[in-house]
């Protein structure tokens, strides 16, 4: 009677204990994760791991619409290759008639007309062409009576692509042509769509400028009244594009000497100069606060480590690191970088915010302008091992997965796994992979960032040697073994009696 109370009033603080909300983490059962705390913890993700990927290739510098880009389009149509233009001079051939002749300017800018032979028309104005057409008349015909028309008109035009129904060149029709009616014009966008990025770019190099721009006007002004643009001024050439592009003057008064790749010979990978101060720290590709924290992979630990703002401020002000550049690529495999010929500007827009009413980010397009609809990553995702479904499975099309999430997509870990042993692979190139350990343990502990998931990422959810021990101890603990007990067949009948018989048969 003692030793039954003694177990019914244990069991029964138990009951209450477990009840009233245990916040002790499981340490019987290791593959079980989380944070479990009551203070809110905030978290970047990754999207790039700078450990085993180099930043190749073009990242633009985004920008948030301004107040001009607002302001409706203020700009002299200046004429360019395909236009249509039609041009009357009186009196030209014959007397008291006046000579009409419609004519496409050509791919090299020019027009042909009767007497007076080829005349430079792109980049001029209509204005521009009408008092270049009297010059020439001057001599010919006293007085010269000349009207310059533009009857059609495809200089302004603007380019959109991505996720909308109807890629393609579309003309601006108005001064107010917003980015909303581009979408409708173009037929719309998808209702999961979160990005739009307008690519606006002046070239500056006169290798990639049209030959008819190269000696005459062309459509971001002149300096003066001759006609002949002023280039000299790069700077003021970027900063009316309102963006925050590096210019070329800045680029060469920089003062870091280049590197030489026959002075790194012999030269082991952790001394080498070229490794860019930072390069293993990792920062959530969303957040670009300047008072966000940063993560640094410590490789004595083997681990991700938080660090503050401020120390983030202080590296980038000395220029250091706080471990060597672990990417082992030889420098020689790395391209030369060479200045872009292109001054651009890149706005990002919130789609979400901008169909729900955010008039600030219904920008102006501008003559030139690409508008690309961000389309979402497509392709498929790998996950095996100690896993409760193992598999392929596809990037959502609303959305981001994580690694957490493709973990819990995939129906949580099973009992023998150990979150601590996670091998992640990244195809990092065409031909090229890389594999390295993930603690997911430590990323839903909100110890470590989470991971966006790309195409062909594989994850395997490994174990070790006491994991499935630790499993049959914790089946051991399990109340059904304690309380339940088996009975067999051949003493069912001495214990609850012989079954019951139907009377009504006989039998």
């Amino acid at each position: 009677m003692i030793m039954r109370t003694t177990v019914l009033s244990l069991f029964a603080m138990m009951s209450a204990f477990c009840m009233n909300g245990c916040e002790i983490d499981s340490f019987f059962n290791p593959s079980v994760t989380g944070y479990y705390e009551s203070t809110p913890s905030s978290m970047p993700i990754l999207s790039r791991i700078d450990v085993i990927e180099r930043e190749t290739g073009f990242t633009p510098d985004v920008t948030e619409p301004t107040a001009e880009d607002l302001v409706p389009n203020e700009l002299v149509y200046r004429l360019a290759p395909g236009d249509v233009v039609r041009v009357e001079i009186y009196e030209l051939v014959a007397a008291n008639q006046t000579d009409v002749s419609v004519r496409v300017i050509d791919q090299a800018g020019s027009i042909r007309l009767p007497t007076l032979g080829d005349i430079q028309a792109a980049a001029l104005t209509v204005d521009e062409l009408q008092e270049d057409i009297i010059k020439r008349l001057t001599g010919l015909i006293s007085d010269p009576l000349v009207t310059v028309v533009l009857e059609d008109g495809r200089s302004f035009q603007f380019t959109i692509y991505g996720a909308v129904a109807g890629t393609g060149i579309y003309a601006l029709t108005r001064p107010d042509f917003r980015i909303m009616d581009a979408l409708s014009l173009a037929g719309g966008t998808a209702s999961t769509t979160q990005k739009i990025m307008i690519i606006r770019e002046v070239a500056i190099d006169e290798a990639v400028r049209p030959e008819y721009e190269r000696g005459g006007a062309s459509t971001t002004g002149t300096s003066d009244g001759t006609g002949e643009e002023d280039l000299s001024d790069i700077d003021a050439l970027i900063d009316a594009l309102g963006g925050d592009a590096v210019s070329p003057s800045a680029m060469r008064q920089s003062d870091e000497p280049p590197v030489d790749v026959d002075d790194l010979k012999g030269v082991s990978v952790e001394d080498r100069p070229f490794a860019v101060p930072g390069t293993d720290r990792v920062r959530s590709a969303s957040s670009q606060e300047a008072n966000s924290d940063a993560f640094v992979f410590d490789e004595d630990r083997q681990e991700w480590v938080r660090i503050s703002a401020e120390e983030v401020a202080e590296l980038e002000r000395s220029g250091g690191s706080i471990r060597p550049n672990t990417n082992r690529e030889s420098v020689a495999n790395i391209p030369e970088q060479r200045q872009s010929p292109y001054a651009t500007r890149i706005i990002e827009l919130d789609y979400q915010a901008l169909a729900r009413g955010d008039s600030n980010l219904n920008v102006v397009i501008r003559p030139g302008d690409r508008v690309f609809i961000d389309t979402p990553e497509i392709g498929v995702v790998y996950i095996d091992g100690e896993i409760i479904r193992p598999g392929v499975y596809q990037l959502p099309i609303a959305g981001k997965l994580t690694l957490s999430r493709l973990v819990a997509a995939a129906g949580g870990l099973n009992p023998i796994a150990i979150p601590e042993r996670v091998d992640f692979t990244r195809k990092i190139s065409a031909d090229r992979e890389a594999t390295l350990r993930v603690n997911l343990a430590a990323i839903r502990n909100r110890a470590e960032p989470d991971i966006f998931m790309r195409s062909d990422d594989h994850v395997h959810i490994g174990t070790n040697f006491f994991a499935a021990p630790l499993a049959v101890i914790r089946n051991g603990f399990r109340f059904t073994y304690g309380f339940g007990f088996l009975l067999d067949r051949n003493f069912g009948n001495d214990v609850f009696g012989p079954p019951p018989t139907n009377i009504g048969n006989g039998l």
